[in-house]
């Protein structure tokens, strides 16, 4: 089963409402950060996938699955992609958001993400890390589980983390000056930061989640999706289509996230891509809840399949 903050005005809108009725397709608004799996979306739209669906589909730039959170709610956006603990964590706050569709795959044996510390920094271990401040791009983030849950792993006391609030562009810096002991990063801001000779790696803290589970997801409202179910299983296998040949072709993605992230194409070829949810079950999703709750950013855990929309 396949479930898989800009601001924009009236005028603009309509504008594009207006483009989409007189081409035969439904206009939507989706946000993504500038992150690899941010590719899907783009290349869907550039090979033509989405048109042939009837979809005019305009990918906005957010600032993080939480900026995402909000105008799907506010309904600036019909869609957008974060991290999974923040839908979890509107769900179990009663907003009624439904996941759709997958994107970033974490599995044992495909790392995406590393823990960084300055390059001679002593810390190797999670009990290097007690007492320690890391810095992390949202406080309501997948990341923050999962360096919790590796901290607790290798000997340390998550309970004694201390998370501050930093721009990923910046992370590299700030720990070479100090600023902040460690950060959990994934490509570009990985990539770079490794690239700067400033940091090193102890580690992938997703290891210690799960063997598998979904990192970042698209996700709307059930009302939504519930009044646009046909656009949602357009959508959904748009971004199916996209993910299989992404899987497929790694290094000529780089064409597509360039103009979307700003970086320069021949670096993004440099890259260890993404790999990319092309289906999704309750037990992609249900580590996170369990973990969530664990670290209690939830209250309690809850099934997974209450936030799947297989409609």
């Amino acid at each position: 089963m396949l479930l898989r903050r800009s601001t924009f005005t009236a005028g603009a809108l309509a504008t594009l409402a207006t483009s989409a009725e007189a081409a035969g397709r439904t206009a939507i608004q989706v946000g993504s950060a500038l992150e690899d799996d941010a590719g899907v979306v783009i290349y869907a739209n550039a090979a033509g996938i989405f048109p042939r669906l009837g979809l005019d589909v305009n990918v906005v730039k957010i600032a993080s699955g939480s900026a995402g959170a909000a105008a799907v709610a506010g309904g600036t956006l019909d869609f957008a992609k974060g991290s999974v603990v923040a839908a979890v964590t509107a769900h179990a706050r009663g907003i009624p958001f439904v996941i759709v569709a997958p994107s970033t795959l974490y599995t044992a044996d495909h790392p995406v993400s590393g823990l960084l510390v300055r390059i001679d920094s002593t810390i190797r271990t999670g009990s290097d890390l007690n007492g320690k401040t890391i810095g992390v791009a949202s406080l309501i983030d997948s990341r923050i589980l999962a360096i919790k849950a590796w901290v607790d792993r290798n000997g340390g006391d998550a309970q004694t983390l201390k998370f501050v609030e930093i721009p990923s562009a910046t992370v590299a810096a700030a720990i070479d000056a100090g600023r902040i002991d460690a950060t959990a990063a994934s490509d570009p801001t990985l990539f770079n930061a490794l690239s700067s000779g400033r940091v090193r790696s102890i580690g992938e803290p997703n290891a210690a989640v799960a063997k598998r589970f979904v990192i970042t997801a698209w996700f709307t409202t059930r009302d939504y999706a519930v009044r646009n179910p046909d656009v949602v299983r357009r959508f959904r296998s748009g971004l199916q289509t996209a993910a299989i040949y992404a899987n497929a072709h790694p290094r000529e993605m780089a064409a597509y996230i360039a103009p979307f992230t700003g970086i320069d194409e021949a670096k993004l070829r440099q890259w260890t891509r993404a790999q990319l949810a092309t289906s999704l079950g309750p037990a992609d999703i249900q580590p996170v809840i369990d973990v969530a709750a664990k670290y209690r950013f939830i209250d309690k855990s809850f099934p997974a399949s209450e936030m799947l929309f297989a409609g």
